[in-house]
């Protein structure tokens, strides 16, 4: 994956929504390198009620996958990759290290 280089250490990627369930979906927002690999970074959504989405974020390279609790909550996907792709590079490597923890 390519993109524009973001100050929060992730390159942004166009977001494109797909459906991997009935339940949920999912948005690639970038790639993240923790100093040790790079992951592509993206938000899982999940309807919390009409007006509001979470979003826990999933850390993968190859088979290793990490996923967050839900952690953003906006009132719709568009917001929640927003809002994902304003997370500082300090908080992402520690939700990475407490996903893997």
């Amino acid at each position: 994956m390519s993109g524009k280089q973001n100050g929060n250490g992730t390159r942004e990627l166009r977001p494109q929504i797909q459906i991997w369930d009935d339940e949920g979906r999912e948005a690639a927002v970038g790639l993240f390198d923790d100093g040790e690999a790079e992951w592509n970074l993206l938000v899982v959504f999940e309807t919390v009620t009409r007006e509001l989405v979470s979003g826990r974020l999933s850390f993968r390279n190859g088979d290793e996958r990490y996923d967050t609790a839900p952690v953003l909550v906006e009132d719709t996907p568009a917001a929640v990759v927003r809002r994902a792709t304003q997370l500082p590079h300090a908080m992402l490597r520690q939700l990475l290290v407490s996903a893997r923890n």
